[in-house]
């Protein structure tokens, strides 16, 4: 296969190009319409458009450039490493730096290389107050790629990504929309609820609730009061984790809890913040102590704690009304007391309200998880592509190289059905490695020890169940068994890749999770194979060893006689078995006695 070439990164464009900014000072240099662009752009960049527009005499009467529509625009002063291109012609600032890239280089794997290379960019950057990086600095960076063919398979292939992701946060938005308008609705009285009547009452908070508290933080400067393990709730804590509070980043000791005036507060309250994020509201699903920053709020047993969380967020906006001029932007126990409230008169009402919402909140989580995960897969997708440690192939790559695929190539060709995933005929030896370390994941237990035997089994028979060769599996003494996995294959490869880790000692070596497991396991799911891990899970994760053994002997022996046209029996699987120096002594156990070969027929017609 064709080597990827290392050159400098100034050797990849015909010109870079800066641009600079009209005077300040000539009002007809400014609010035309010419686009033009600085890293505040980078910011909240919008493909369509930038925050200031200049005229064409500001353009003529400037150092800045108008720059052609698709071509990548990178900053060499603030958000280094930041690249983007715009669908219009721009022109740019002096901070900023248009590449034009040469023929035979493909400007999306470009602009896919910046974008994984950022964060090493950033570090380069010099300056105390604000980072920048000069030009020359930025040429001289190597890079490595590959042929032209491989270079767009490459970019197509993280632009499905991308496409996914977009998709993806377009439809969290549109949901966020969605539930903002029921809020609005639901919370008001405006719309009512199937099956409800009679009229909201306005009440004081302080009429509902039982108890509205604070806490206390204990003395810094005494360290045994803290790093004990009482949770200690920041307000930092409740914007990160939002709705439901189950964990504090700090924690206090019991000590630190008696000389303060902290205190535990009950699962499931209210907790209202009145400093810095004010009027930001969550629920507590872990006991923890709490600082004066917040306010503990417990409800009388006729109101629903979950509405009243949906309603105190929903008044957010208008809490300032209540804080007295001349103060500060923050509240105290008794201006929340003083929130007026519109509520249903019953907790039912209540209570069906704040269903409907938490269902869309658990809709909206669920998108953003998956979204969060589409993202860490393509992170990998780019560790892997943009370094050639994967290598991508087409019939336009062959043609042009004219060589064939080496063992370590894999194709991924689009599908459809998957945007966000690339899927297809991986190479085996990287496919057996992302397989085991599934394995690993799924049968990995702290008290039983996982064995290469098992581990073996279990990817032979899991390539069964996909329908892929099992070629590389011999006849052996502990059954199928597959030396090239082992030695030279998926093992090692998994190994170094840091999906997993093996430990020899005299009884054998035994397998656990690597460090890099996630990366597998993103794969897994790239690839749309978590179905067959969870028939792994299901069928074979609480069968002992032997039974392993006997189900992958007597499938290859199975496999072996309807090749060769030869009627499956009890008899005929253990006449094979005999016959074959490797096999012969499996029928000395009592695992391979005709009643567990009878079992092992039948059983391996419902698996595969």
């Amino acid at each position: 296969m064709v080597k990827w070439k290392q050159i400098k990164l100034g050797d990849c464009f015909d010109k870079i190009v800066g641009g600079g900014t009209p005077s300040r000072n000539i009002a007809g240099y400014w609010h035309g319409n010419i686009p033009w662009a600085t890293v505040k752009d980078f910011n909240t960049f919008d493909s369509r458009h930038t925050q200031e527009y200049i005229t064409a005499d500001g353009l003529a009467n400037s150092a800045t450039h108008l720059i052609p529509k698709g071509t990548p625009i990178t900053s060499t002063r603030m958000g280094l490493g930041r690249i983007v291109v715009y669908d219009i012609d721009v022109a740019i600032n002096q901070d900023l730096k248009a590449l034009f890239i040469k023929k035979g280089i493909s400007s999306p794997f470009i602009v896919n290389w910046f974008i994984h290379n950022a964060k090493h960019i950033e570090e380069l950057g010099t300056g105390s107050t604000v980072k920048g990086i000069r030009i020359e600095q930025l040429t001289e960076l190597p890079i490595s790629f590959p042929p032209l063919p491989e270079q767009r398979a490459i970019a197509a292939a993280l632009s499905d990504v991308d496409g996914y992701i977009a998709a993806l946060e377009r439809l969290i938005a549109k949901k966020r929309n969605i539930k903002k308008g029921a809020m609005q609705e639901l919370l008001t009285g405006k719309r009512r609820l199937p099956g409800f009547k009679g009229e909201w009452v306005e009440k004081k908070l302080g009429d509902m609730v039982s108890s509205a508290r604070s806490g206390g933080t204990p003395l810094t400067s005494i360290n045994s009061y803290y790093n004990g393990h009482i949770p200690f709730l920041s307000i930092n804590d409740m914007t990160a984790q939002g709705k439901y509070l189950r964990y504090a980043s700090n924690s206090i000791s019991q000590i630190g809890l008696e000389n303060s005036a902290s205190w535990i507060v009950p699962v499931n309250s209210l907790i209202y913040s009145m400093y810095a994020s004010v009027g930001f509201v969550s629920i507590a699903k872990i006991p923890m102590a709490i600082s004066q920053a917040v306010l503990c709020l417990e409800f009388y047993e006729a109101y629903d704690s979950e509405f009243l969380y949906y309603l105190l967020n929903y008044i957010q906006p208008s809490i300032f009304k209540y804080v007295g001029e001349g103060t500060q932007k923050n509240l105290n126990a008794q201006a929340v007391k003083n929130f007026d409230l519109f509520t249903p008169a019953t907790k039912a009402e209540q209570t069906a309200i704040a269903a409907i919402l938490s269902d869309m909140d658990a809709e909206i989580d669920a998108l953003t998880a998956k979204l969060a995960k589409v993202r860490n897969i393509k992170q990998g997708m780019m560790q892997e592509l943009l370094t050639g440690r994967i290598r991508l192939v087409n019939e336009e790559t062959q043609a042009k190289t004219e060589v064939k695929p080496s063992a370590k190539v894999i194709e991924l060709p689009k599908r459809k059905s998957r945007p966000a995933a690339q899927s297809g005929r991986h190479n085996q030896q990287f496919d057996d490695a992302v397989m085991i370390a599934g394995i690993v994941n799924a049968l990995y237990s702290d008290k039983y020890l996982l064995g290469r035997k098992k581990v073996q089994k279990c990817l032979y028979l899991l390539r069964r169940h996909q329908d892929e060769s099992t070629s590389a599996f011999k006849k052996k003494a502990a059954g199928p068994y597959a030396d090239e996995v082992r030695y030279k294959g998926g093992e090692p490869i998994a190994r170094k890749a840091k999906y997993i880790i093996t430990t020899t000692t005299k009884k054998g070596t035994t397998f656990a999770k690597g460090s890099d497991i996630g990366r597998a396991l993103n794969y897994i799911e790239s690839w749309g194979k978590q179905d067959d891990i969870q028939w792994l899970i299901a069928k074979l994760k609480f069968k002992k060893v032997d039974e392993l053994e006997l189900l992958a002997t007597v499938d290859m022996a199975i496999c072996d006689l309807e090749e060769a046209d030869t009627p499956v029996s009890v008899a005929s699987i253990k006449h094979l078995i005999a016959t074959n120096e490797e096999w012969k002594a499996k029928l000395e156990k009592q695992s391979f006695s005709d009643t567990n070969i009878a079992y092992a027929i039948k059983e391996l017609q419902i698996l595969l």
